[in-house]
């Protein structure tokens, strides 16, 4: 009989894992990041502000709006698509870029798509936000390593998390994380331990971090 390791019962469990994941343990749902900086973040919110409606309109439902902590006026908006067709035709649209320039935004904007990898319900945005992406070799390889790594996250101060793939490539993956502090979440992404599990999940590349408040 083979001999019960720790190292055997964690694939057991990355198995169990990536099966859970494919009968469909997702919300499906789609989101939309829009980044860009601005001249002055207060009269940027009120241009903001008075969009809400045009929004709503085009299928998008405001989830969170923070800036970087190392640049107050670079502002990220995190919206869910309730109409994915129509939030692309808001998106070209030349009467948004023409907002954009009225509420000073100084910046070409970053524009994702995400499809939601993980249940959501709803993102408690109050305290810090981080964002972490980064592509991957496999999803659903990447996945299973990241749910065995729950307790690293958890002795970080990370409460909840968040898995987004982009519309454009499953394999390109994001992480919106709630973080308890700045300085524990940069211990944590220095962390060896957390290379480790990185290169063991198949990222492929340096992720791109972001800290917002």
């Amino acid at each position: 009989m083979r001999r019960i390791t720790p190292k055997l019962v964690l694939a057991i469990l990355a198995v169990l894992t990536v099966t859970l994941f494919a009968q469909g343990n997702t919300s499906g749902k789609h989101f939309l990041a829009i980044s860009h900086e601005v001249a002055d973040y207060d009269s940027w919110k009120v241009g903001f502000d008075a969009h809400v409606a045009a929004r709503q309109a085009s299928g998008l439902k405001d989830v969170f709006i923070k800036r970087d902590i190392n640049n107050t006026n670079s502002v990220t908006g995190f919206f869910e698509v309730t109409d994915l067709e129509k939030a692309k035709a808001f998106l070209a649209n030349p009467e948004l870029k023409e907002a954009m320039k009225k509420a000073g935004v100084t910046s070409p904007p970053q524009i994702a798509f995400y499809k939601s990898a993980t249940e959501f319900d709803a993102i408690n945005s109050t305290p810090l936000v981080t964002i972490l992406s980064h592509p991957v070799k496999d999803f659903s390889a990447w996945k299973a390593v990241y749910d065995s790594a729950d307790e690293l996250r958890k002795n970080a101060g990370i409460t909840d998390d968040y898995v987004f793939t982009s519309l454009a490539d499953e394999n390109i993956v994001t992480v919106i994380s709630i973080a308890s502090s700045e300085a524990k979440f940069k211990e944590f992404i220095a962390n060896p331990e957390l290379k480790e599990t990185m290169t063991a999940a198949g990222v492929t590349a340096k992720p791109e971090v972001r800290i917002m408040h």
